[in-house]
């Protein structure tokens, strides 16, 4: 296969548009945050690739010795609210820091870069930003979220040089409530064709959301986190 490059096309820069209009995407790139809360969202993106998964409130604690626990516990509140991290029901662990998850998910990304690891993202445009954000080669293993057909996608370069099957697209789902987490997130996946988007789609029926082709999904991925660490 030729090597895929992320896209910019009307349709793209359109979809990206729509979907800042659905989501506060002026504070997930940290415009409308404090640099203290700026210092924290970093911290927290930069050390889940290295710890393999988020890190817990106690360790973003320990790391600001400068913060009275009520001031984190605060920066943290407002970083939820803002949905730049997602905090469960108990504001006791914190469940998503786009792009990744602290759970387990169907998207696996190993960073290939010195003291980083793999790590779970939330979905399949998170897991395609994650070489713009991070500025490194990745490898994506996923798989089709109608038949459970394993995806592997390798990129270099920028370039996705590597993808199998051939013929996958992702769903970009924009149906928002209450936080990307629990509602964008899980709808938002790979499909091994689009005759199988197609076949989940009949039983589903999402309706606000795009169909992509790879390009165009890399290119999204791009837009959502190239400068997300900024």
């Amino acid at each position: 296969m030729s090597a895929i490059k992320p896209e910019a096309t009307e349709r793209t820069k359109n979809i990206f548009e729509e979907a800042c209009c659905v989501e506060n995407m002026e504070a997930k790139f940290g415009k409308t945050l404090s640099p203290e809360e700026n210092d924290v969202k970093r911290f927290i993106l930069t050390q889940s690739p290295v710890l393999g998964r988020i890190p817990s409130i106690d360790e973003i604690k320990k790391a600001f010795t400068q913060y009275q626990d009520e001031k984190m516990d605060a920066i943290l509140k407002k970083l939820d609210q803002y949905d730049v991290i997602h905090l469960d029901e108990n504001e006791k662990t914190i469940a998503a820091a786009y792009p990744f998850s602290g759970s387990e998910t169907s998207h696996t990304v190993t960073l290939k870069r010195e003291g980083y690891g793999k790590i779970y993202t939330m979905c399949a445009i998170d897991a395609l930003g994650v070489p713009f954000m991070f500025q490194c080669d990745v490898s994506i293993d996923s798989k089709c979220h109608h038949c459970g057909e394993s995806i592997e996608i390798e990129i270099e370069d920028k370039k996705i040089t590597f993808l199998k099957p051939e013929s996958t697209v992702v769903w970009c789902d924009l149906e928002y409530s209450c936080c990307a987490a629990t509602s964008l997130c899980k709808n938002i996946n790979f499909f091994s064709s689009e005759h199988h988007f197609t076949e989940w789609q009949k039983e589903n029926q999402r309706v606000k959301g795009h169909l992509l082709q790879l390009n165009e999904a890399f290119y999204l991925g791009k837009l959502f986190f190239e400068n997300r660490l900024h």
